[in-house]
Parts: C-alpha cells; structure tokens; sequence
C-alpha cells in the first residue's frame, strides 16, 4: 500500500500539532515516524488510520483518496484495509490466544478463519501458546499475539504505535529483529512510531524526523546520521560533537593522533572517562560545548587533550 499526505494540518484546543505536513511512503516499506513526545507523530498515525480526524489536507491509500478537507472525504478506519499494533497489546483478557486473534476474522467474517489464526501463530512461533489466556503469557509473547492478530487480517499495510516501549531491553532488543522480518518477508508496508532513535535506525527503510508538528527530515538512516539537514536532526539522531552552533562532527570521526594533511587540530579538556568493556568513552569539553570520543585507554579528568578531526568530516548544518 502506498500512503500519500498533503498539505495535513490539525490543531488541538487552538494549538497546532501538525503544520501542513506532507510526505509519501512506498508499498512495502517500512517507514518510521522519530521524533520526541509532543512532536504529533501518534496523531500523525491516526490520522493515516482514520481515527483522527484532520482540520486540512489529503491522505491517499494506492492511489484513492480517502480523507480531503475540501471534497468533504472520510472513509472510516475500518474501510482503510489497515493492521494495527499498540503499546498496550490490547488483548482480551477473557479470551484465549486462538480467539484474539481471530476475533477480527470473525467480526468481518472472513473465510477460513482457523487456518489463518494458526498460521499467523506459527508465524510468531506461539503455536503451542494458542489455547492459553494472556495472563498467562510473558509480556514478549502477549506482544507477539497481538503481531499475529494484525498480520491473520492479511492486511496491506500495519500501523505500529510505540510497539515495543512496554519490554525489557533485552526483549525489545530481540523484538525488533523478529517485527521487521515478519513484515518484510510478507512485503507489507509498515508505519512505525517511536522516540526510540536505536529502533529507528535500525528497523527502518526511510525515517521521518518529526519536531513540532514538522517534518525536519524524510530519508534514509544512513542519510540521516551522516548528513544531517537540520540541527535538531543532528542532535537528536546519534551522538554529535559541536564546534559552533552550526558545526559538527560525529564522536567515531575524533582521533588522539594526527593522520594525515586533512585534519584540524583542537584542543579539549577532559572532564571524565567512562569504562564500556572493550574501550572508554572520553567525556571533553571544548570552549561551552560538552564532547564524546573512545579510546582504548583512561584519561585522567583535567586532561588537556588534542583531537584530530579529518576537515571532510566535519558537517555545516543551517546557516
């Protein structure tokens, strides 16, 4: 399914949160909306969903449009053809697992509804699981059930809002990979909400940084990390290193040792030394602004430091 939105504005209680937004995402990727809580992008989702309502604007699913301001447009959620997975999983505690998940089917009377719940179990390896009741699942298998409801409705595209927030890091961490196979492998587009810079980088074919109600950047992760339109995605995407308030550098891109004709030298003063297992994160300070390097080695607070920096490495962000 491809998703086209123009020129989208809602406002709540008179204060924007969405300023005539714009952007396409591609059948069959995955696209995630990054950005920090109040930015919009869980109003965004639901508006793609159909269960806010937007004050202006355009949405387009494959080509049809389902919601205009001025045509007097609204096709409800349920006539949209999406999935959905929440934070809070949203299963029926009454219910067994088999029954959540086919109670979509069910509602919309789909055919051969035992056979598509079992396969999206056995998707998300809970088919021995399908005769228990969610309180008797791990939180990382009640979110795996509500996976296995959004893809038993074969949906074309599936909306995820924050997803994975309610795990344990190594959980989530485990979840990220299993989510994105699942949908990849089943080329369903996917639209994915998250504060979660890591999930972001690396679940995703194309980010949208969103600050304000705006979008500050639609690209790539590599593009973003390693060329940054706007300050706020420089800080907000990765670690970065300020010169000024419109240089930087990424931390990998500092060097204790000169390396060739290219680099610029600075001066830092180090302020600590933190011990990661295979190398120490160096904390400086370069005139106000506060940076990070590694290295293989300590070195005492107090420390003034040179660090070399390639001059090709170092990006002008703005003016």
């Amino acid at each position: 399914m491809n998703i086209e939105l123009r020129n989208i504005t809602k406002s709540f209680g008179g204060k924007k949160v969405i300023d005539s937004l714009s952007m396409e995402i591609a059948s069959g990727s995955f696209t995630t909306l990054l950005g920090p809580s109040g930015c919009g992008k869980t109003t965004l989702l639901r508006m793609i969903a159909g269960l806010e309502t937007p004050d202006s604007g355009e949405i387009f699913l494959d080509g049809r449009c389902v919601f205009s301001s001025t045509e007097k447009v609204n096709i409800p959620p349920e006539r949209r053809g999406f999935g959905f997975v929440f934070q809070d999983f949203a299963l029926w505690p009454h219910m067994k697992v088999r029954e959540n998940v086919a109670f979509g089917l069910k509602v919309r009377k789909k055919p051969d509804i035992e056979r598509k719940v079992m396969e999206a179990l056995h998707a998300v390896q809970l088919d021995e699981y399908a005769d228990r009741y969610p309180s008797q699942l791990s939180g990382g298998q009640q979110q795996r059930v509500s996976f296995a409801r959004a893809i038993a409705m074969e949906p074309s595209c599936i909306l995820f809002d924050e997803p994975l927030s309610a795990l344990d890091a190594m959980l989530r961490e485990e979840m990220r990979s299993e989510l994105k196979s699942l949908v990849s492998e089943r080329g369903i587009t996917s639209v994915f909400v998250t504060h979660d810079q890591t999930e972001a980088m690396s679940m995703s074919d194309m980010i949208a940084v969103m600050y304000r109600g705006v979008i500050e950047q639609y690209d790539t992760p590599e593009n973003i990390y390693s060329k940054p339109c706007s300050a706020f995605s420089a800080r907000f995407i990765g670690s970065s290193n300020w010169i000024d308030d419109f240089t930087m550098f990424r931390p990998e891109h500092i060097s204790f040792t000169p390396s060739g004709d290219s680099d610029i030298e600075y001066r830092a003063v180090v302020s600590g030394s933190e011990y990661l297992g295979s190398s120490y994160r160096i904390l400086m300070r370069y005139g106000d602004e506060k940076w990070i390097a590694e290295c293989d080695k300590r070195i005492p607070p107090g420390t003034e430091v040179p660090v070399y920096i390639n001059r090709n490495s170092i990006l002008r962000i703005g003016k």
